[in-house]
């Protein structure tokens, strides 16, 4: 069993992306090296930019996002995004990116499109 964490972003005006994309790849860059990651990429379907993260863990998941990089990065890009949503998936193996990408938007369609900022225009 390995479990996605997947984060779904629309981004307020193309000057975020300076601000949001290069430091989301650092903390990617950081959550590859850490223990019981066993993926981490970021990639764009749509209008909607997804960094993903899968671990061995639920465990080692939530100690790397409530530290370092990770939580300095959450603060900083809430203005800067339009919608934001986090999704944890467990699974049997790592999902590919059609099937993050599927995983992710049903998950936004259970919430009826809300997410924790903002709500998902396509």
């Amino acid at each position: 069993m390995v479990y996605a964490a997947i984060g779904g972003m629309q981004l307020t005006h193309w000057t975020a992306y300076l601000k949001i994309i290069g430091p989301t790849f650092r903390v990617l860059k950081s959550a590859k090296k850490t223990d019981g990651c066993v993926k981490a990429e970021m990639f764009k379907s749509g209008q909607v930019y997804f960094a993903v993260s899968v671990w061995d863990s639920v465990e080692q998941m939530r100690a790397f996002a409530q530290g370092g990089l990770h939580g300095k990065l959450t603060d900083m890009a809430m203005d800067n995004m339009a919608l934001f949503y986090n999704h944890t998936h467990a699974a049997e193996k790592v999902p590919t990116r059609a099937q993050t990408v599927a995983i992710w938007h049903a998950a936004m369609d259970a919430r009826a499109g809300k997410g924790t900022v903002g709500q998902l225009t396509t």
